[in-house]
């Protein structure tokens, strides 16, 4: 896979930001944390914010208390600063600006939940902070700028930095209600790729000092991620660990004595697996 291509989109589509000193709304998972939920309300009783389920009015509707909200910060500082610091922790949801009315914004946003082309019973999970980007980066403008709620400015932290982007404000980007805009799956197959894209620029700043002999660290990651991800390994913490092993090793590691066999041992759980390569003595040399 052309790593460069892949980069290049999603850092032009969803450039490094820095944390936004203010924002307007958030829209917020509440199955991903425990207290959410109980935060919101313990906020509401010394700060004007309201809040609304973005299931109301769907077929998930029973389902509220593990879904998405809305939340209107404009007048709530105090939870605003608080929640910045949780989201660069957790992957609670996202944040943005907007001059359009609540009403206006709950109805396009719970229109986007039922964006994918795999219909009933599927949910777009549009706003995972961790898959926005690489979702965006995976459709063509027009349908890219749809998705986004025309005029919004938003923000998010994708487990390694903070990202952004900013819809247009013109109104050609058609309606999301428009079949041609509905997501298809095999732009949420091209989107696993760029979040792979993603993670490879993460890593790359992460451990910049373990690949300074390495000409291009981000391509170099991206390949050693796509590697592990087509050795089996689909998991954020197992690629890792397999990138870890490709620094000390060298990225051909999976072709050499001890590891080929290693990974051809059906009688191990690829966490053991891993935890057997991890103990295999390092190479006089790495980023082979």
């Amino acid at each position: 896979m052309d790593a460069a291509h892949y980069i290049t989109t999603l850092e032009c589509v969803a450039p490094r930001a820095s944390a936004p000193e203010t924002y307007d709304y958030a829209i917020l998972e509440l199955a991903a944390s425990d207290n959410l939920l109980e935060q919101i309300y313990s906020a509401m009783s010394h700060e004007r914010l309201q809040w609304w389920s973005l299931f109301e009015g769907t077929e998930w509707q029973d389902a509220w208390e593990n879904g998405p909200v809305l939340v209107d910060l404009r007048s709530a500082a105090d939870f605003r600063r608080q929640l910045l610091s949780q989201l660069e922790s957790a992957s609670l949801g996202v944040v943005f600006e907007s001059e359009l009315t609540v009403e206006t914004l709950r109805q396009n946003l719970a229109a986007r939940l039922c964006g994918s082309q795999a219909g009933a019973g599927h949910l777009l999970r549009f706003y995972e902070p961790r898959m926005i980007a690489p979702l965006l980066s995976a459709l063509v403008e027009q349908k890219r700028q749809a998705l986004l709620v025309p005029g919004c400015r938003w923000y998010w932290h994708d487990g390694h930095g903070w990202r952004g982007t900013v819809a247009i404000e013109d109104g050609h980007c058609g309606s999301w209600e428009s079949e041609r805009m509905l997501v298809t799956q095999q732009e949420l197959r091209e989107a696993e790729v760029y979040w792979v894209a993603g993670e490879a620029c993460g890593y790359a700043d992460h451990y910049a000092k373990a690949l300074t002999s390495v000409e291009s660290p981000k391509h170099w990651v991206f390949n050693c991620l796509q590697s592990a991800r087509e050795a089996g390994f689909q998991k954020t913490g197992h690629m890792e660990r397999w990138l870890r092993l490709a620094i000390q090793h060298g990225a051909d590691f999976p072709r050499l004595e001890p590891f080929r066999s290693t990974l051809s041992r059906d009688d191990l759980a690829l966490t053991e697996r891993l935890t057997a390569m991890e103990s295999t003595p390092e190479k006089s040399h790495a980023n082979a």
